[in-house]
């Protein structure tokens, strides 16, 4: 059992701790991720060819704490508490390194809107399949999950009842079930919005390319062919052949 959090009282500091905490964000999970989120940071600034590979690694982070974070709630053994240091780990990797067409990266600021020809591939659709999830998952969790959905950090983690009241920062430390929950339901409904747009039309388009290059295929694979295409009657080889003669 590791300590999570101090919660303030008359006579001083009450300890409390999760089971948990060490297997979703312990001391190497948090220093992996502050880590990725560095190297993001340095990539951006310094080498914006590697921000790309950066961002991969974030990716793949966010990824592995969504699976933990949906299977362990399917189960019930995701906490609050969990799912809301979790959540801001998640939060802070979205809306502090990934970029998914490249705006807020130095690319862009040297390239202008050319450097959006660089984003849009594979990655990035992974990125907004990531990303959805994640604010998917958080409009659950501010709905449902500090309500009672997920069981609250108390006896049962040998903690005092104190630690049963779940807190959260947002410029001061203030209870999660409080009106903070309406702020982030609406950040949580506007970014799936947001994001189901970009996957809806990024698959449109994956839909039309694919389109574009079968057809390609096939007309590629009718012109091998030997039937008839010109207006002399000849097949493809006698037409060529005929040319060459």
């Amino acid at each position: 059992m590791s300590t999570l959090h101090l919660v303030s009282r008359d006579d001083g500091y009450l300890e409390c701790s999760s089971q948990n905490a060490t297997d979703y964000y312990g001391l190497g999970v948090r220093l992996g991720i502050y880590f990725a989120w560095l190297t993001g940071w340095v990539a951006n600034t310094i080498l914006p060819s590697e921000f790309t590979g950066a961002s991969n690694t974030n990716t793949i982070f966010v990824l592995t704490l969504l699976i933990a974070m949906a299977n362990d709630a399917r189960i019930g053994v995701l906490s609050q508490i969990d799912g809301l240091v979790l959540m801001h780990l998640c939060g802070g990797t979205v809306f502090g390194i990934l970029s998914l067409w490249g705006y807020r990266t130095r690319l862009y600021h040297d390239q202008g809107p050319k450097a959006v020809s660089q984003f849009g591939g594979f990655g990035t659709h992974i990125k907004l399949f990531v990303c959805l999830g994640v604010a998917m998952f958080g409009l659950w969790f501010w709905i449902y999950g500090v309500t009672g959905t997920l069981k609250p950090m108390g006896v049962d983690d040998g903690n005092p009842p104190e630690c049963a009241t779940l807190y959260t920062f947002f410029f001061a430390k203030i209870r999660a079930d409080g009106g903070i929950r309406i702020y982030y339901i609406i950040v949580c409904a506007v970014c799936i919005a947001y994001f189901g747009i970009m996957v809806l039309a990024s698959t449109i388009g994956a839909w039309f390319t694919f389109d574009r290059i079968l057809g390609f295929v096939e007309f590629k694979g009718w012109a091998t062919t030997n039937r008839q295409k010109y207006a002399t009657g000849f097949k493809q080889k006698e037409y060529v052949l005929t040319i060459e003669l």
